[in-house]
């Protein structure tokens, strides 16, 4: 019983570090109706509230619809009357899994690496 417990204990308490290591800036290539485009997240968590942006050659968006659950997290990021929603992994090679759905050009698979300069 002790045992399990202890498991327990420790994996509650590392949901947080997790969940910390999201946050940053994050480089990802995209293949885009004019070719490739890089796009650009940046995270933030206040209070275990995962809020940032998408920069795009198109100018930055807001992420909303944000839920954090140790290394898994999603966001909605809406515009022009669409929104794409984002299902993420946070991976021990320092990148992130992610599955974008909605968009223009259907599911996209991506990787976001960190960006080591921020």
């Amino acid at each position: 019983m002790k045992k399990i417990l202890s498991a327990i204990i420790l994996l509650v308490a590392a949901i947080p570090t997790y969940a910390a290591g999201i946050e940053g800036t994050w480089k990802a290539k995209m293949q885009g109706p004019d070719g490739d485009m890089e796009l650009t997240f940046v995270f933030k968590l206040t209070d275990g509230k995962l809020s940032g942006v998408v920069r795009t050659p198109n100018g930055d968006t807001e992420i909303t619809n944000t839920n954090v659950n140790g290394k898994e997290f999603s966001f909605d990021v809406s515009f022009n009357d669409m929104t794409i929603k984002h299902h993420c992994t946070l991976q021990e090679d320092d990148t992130i899994s992610m599955k974008a759905t909605g968009t223009p050009m259907g599911d996209t698979a991506l990787t976001l690496k960190r960006d080591a300069t921020k």
